[in-house]
């Protein structure tokens, strides 16, 4: 059994997997990864469209639950959608937008297999091209006092997207199974692919979504994770697995979207 089938079985049954992937992909998340903490707060500052829910957010800017409980994160979000609006900045030309780029255009491809592929194990046809709603978040959790009220660096929650595929530098994933905690635990070359809501109501509720949270740390350390949120364009029309009910895709990603305190998502 390949790797990739590997995978999306385990995600049909399971709501999650994890799938490896190339070395020049390894490359783009160590350039990154590295290259964050070299950006000036000044091109942070200007290079922020909170309306696209894209370029770079200050800590505690998205929660998991509460607005008054915000994850203990930093994050850069980028859409391919939003890319061609952002050229007149000098930053896009950058060694880290570039790499940023580049590992999306390679994780669209293994995410669209991989739905290919958990459509095939329901024996339904393959989706439509989902690239264009779907973006890139870097959280970056810097090494913060530990918070005793606090045992979640992001609380518990299932991510609204179709699939999330995520990539951290550090252990602090975990999955929620029960009232146990279990830990994700990858090689350097794998990323953790969970299943979200989406998924759950387009399988008609056949696949679980992930429910999964970030441990905050016992000492100060700093933490990083890239993520590949997979969305299916709000246009396309979309009937579930098994009771061939309609989706309304327009209304149903953008409650999940805005939960987390993003604005609406808008491609055009």
């Amino acid at each position: 059994m390949s790797p990739m089938k590997a995978c999306c079985e385990s995600i049909a049954r399971s709501g999650f997997g994890i799938l490896q992937i190339p070395d020049a992909m390894l490359q783009d998340y160590k350039k990154i990864i590295d290259g964050y903490s070299a950006i000036p707060q000044a091109i942070k500052d200007e290079f922020s469209f909170a309306q696209d829910t894209d370029g770079f957010f200050p800590f505690g800017a998205e929660y998991s639950l509460a607005e008054d409980h915000p994850d203990l994160c930093e994050r850069f979000c980028y859409w391919p959608a939003h890319a061609s609006k952002r050229t007149a900045f000098e930053f896009t030309r950058s060694t880290f937008v570039v790499a940023v780029g580049s590992f999306e255009r390679q994780m669209s491809e293994l995410a669209q297999g991989v739905m290919d592929g958990i459509c095939e194990e329901f024996g339904v046809a393959p989706l439509a091209p989902f690239r264009a709603a779907s973006y890139i978040q870097l959280c970056v959790y810097g090494p913060q006092a530990k918070d005793h009220s606090r045992q979640y660096a992001q609380d518990p929650h299932e991510d609204g997207h179709m699939l999330s595929f995520i990539k951290p530098t550090r252990e602090g994933l975990v999955l929620m199974k029960g009232r146990s905690l279990e830990p994700v635990r990858l090689l350097e070359n794998e990323v953790a692919v969970l299943a979200g809501s989406l998924l759950t109501e387009l399988s008609d509720h056949a696949v679980p979504a992930a429910y999964h949270a970030v441990l905050a740390p016992s000492k100060p350390v700093a933490r990083s994770s890239l993520i590949y949120f997979a969305n299916p364009n709000p246009d396309q029309l979309l009937t579930t697995f098994y009771r061939q009910k309609s989706i309304d895709l327009g209304s149903t990603v953008n409650a999940r979207h805005t939960g987390f305190g993003n604005q609406p998502i808008q491609l055009r």
